[in-house]
């Protein structure tokens, strides 16, 4: 997965405090690994996830659009495809954003707004990929902008 994304869990759910998993790269063998880092002096807000291994790209088809529509309502929606591994906490309660690069460099921002800050999406499907001897590989995640940023 070439991109990251962080997940808002609502105020009920548990929390994810005291530490996040991380990816990195054993300097000796070049092997990407999962570490548990200890963040006890964290600014992250209770209930994210935070950097969430994805692959995540803009749906354009003709039941699924992209699109910016002005009449008696403004309209702004935007749908995007996400990846995620099967074993991602992920529900449809969920939010998702600060959608990124392993680099930190931002894909969706919200840039009518100041400061440029990433844009919100609501969790609307989730689908698991079974493979074909029956084991549930990834997730797809069919996200759609907030309305509210």
């Amino acid at each position: 997965m070439t991109m990251l994304a962080d997940i808002l869990k609502p105020e009920g759910a548990p929390s994810t405090v005291g530490g996040e998993w991380t990816v990195v790269q054993n300097p000796e063998s070049g092997h990407i690994e999962r570490v548990w880092v200890d963040d006890s002096n964290s600014s992250t807000p209770p209930n994210t996830i935070v950097g969430v291994p994805c692959i995540a790209k803009a749906s354009f088809n003709d039941s699924i659009k992209a699109a910016e529509e002005f009449g008696a309502d403004y309209l702004n929606e935007e749908w995007v495809t996400m990846t995620v591994s099967s074993r991602t906490d992920i529900s449809l309660r969920d939010k998702v954003t600060r959608i990124r690069t392993r680099k930190g460099v931002a894909i969706w921002t919200e840039e009518e707004s100041s400061g440029n800050p990433a844009t919100v999406f609501d969790v609307v499907r989730i689908s698991p990929v079974v493979e074909p001897f029956g084991s549930v590989i990834e997730k797809k995640v069919l996200l759609k902008r907030a309305e509210v940023q």
